[in-house]
């Protein structure tokens, strides 16, 4: 381990990191003024709150600390300038930071909500993907932390980024749980973790480029960690509160097409099943009761309220 940042953080003399990270940093911080970009990939077997923010966190500050003394280039560190939660905030600040300033750091924290690779043919994920093509001109070291590596497109995953640290805790023969541990993957190595592990979310079947002994992290936030968590904590409800509106808008579409296009009408002009007796038949198939009411305010938000369906038929 060896003490970095010292001059940021006087009172402490900096913090330490694995001299092994250290190393593999250097390799990017003499190449990133060749013209060059890098993405990092932390992700945590899958698991949360095992450190995967508070080790990228750490990396982004060295990195900015080490592009301020060796290049003179000044470049933000904060948390409202270099984290990011959803992908259109992602492309936002990643434009900003990369037309202003020179070899920036940006976290892309919760990035697995819009990389998927389940979701590859959603616009936003496409947005993000197409974003990440394209920003290599930036000359950035782009971050991505989320819980699962392999839940990553192939292009992100193998390609696109030049190595992975997987995050994991341990246990004391106590029982109790210890953060600050990970694995390195080069890029050769998170190529084959990636094609022999996917299948069975195996990440023991490579072997992890530091060898029998484990990367370490020590618990020192370089930014307020109260501030940050607060947030996370409104990203996450902005973008539940997002998913829901998404959810309720496909709801109305889904009741507008079987009152309009499937139970309008029978052949004799008659309507075949009420406002009512359609949310019965929902209620029966998902076990959610949904009443006449909102199904009458979910047409109408369709524009589609007409007389034909007041919640009457003959």
């Amino acid at each position: 381990m060896v003490k970095v940042c010292v001059d940021w953080f006087p009172k402490t003399q900096g913090f330490y990191m694995d001299d092994r990270l250290v190393l593999q940093l250097e390799v990017l911080l003499k190449n990133i003024k060749n013209d060059w970009d890098f993405t990092i990939i932390i992700t945590g077997q899958g698991e949360v709150r095992v450190g995967k923010s508070l080790l990228a966190m750490q990396i982004a500050c060295y990195w900015s600390y080490e592009i301020e003394k060796r290049y003179g280039k000044k470049v933000p560190f904060e948390l409202k300038t270099n984290f990011v939660f959803e992908g259109q905030q992602l492309i936002k600040q990643g434009n900003y930071l990369g037309v202003n300033f020179t070899y920036p750091a940006l976290i892309f924290d919760e990035a697995g909500a819009d990389l998927e690779g389940r979701k590859v043919m959603t616009g936003s994920t496409q947005l993000v993907l197409d974003y990440f093509r394209e920003c290599g001109q930036y000359n950035m070291l782009n971050i991505l932390v989320l819980p699962e590596y392999f839940d990553l497109p192939k292009g992100i995953a193998l390609s696109r980024s030049i190595f992975l640290i997987d995050v994991w805790y341990n246990a004391t023969d106590e029982g109790i749980f210890q953060r600050g541990y990970y694995n390195f993957y080069s890029r050769r190595s998170k190529k084959w973790l990636y094609l022999k592990g996917k299948k069975d979310l195996n990440y023991s079947c490579v072997k992890s480029d530091f060898g029998t002994r484990a990367g370490q992290f020590y618990r020192f936030y370089p930014l307020d960690k109260v501030e940050y968590e607060k947030m996370k904590q409104e990203a996450l409800k902005h973008r539940e509160s997002h998913r829901r509106n998404k959810f309720m808008m496909q709801r109305d579409a889904c009741i507008f097409l079987l009152c309009k296009e499937k139970y309008d009408k029978d052949i004799r002009g008659k309507t075949i099943m009420t406002q009512q007796q359609l949310g019965q038949r929902l209620e029966q198939l998902t076990g959610i009761y949904i009443d006449q009411r909102t199904i009458s305010d979910c047409l109408r938000r369709m524009g589609a309220e007409q007389e034909d369906f007041s919640g009457e038929s003959e």
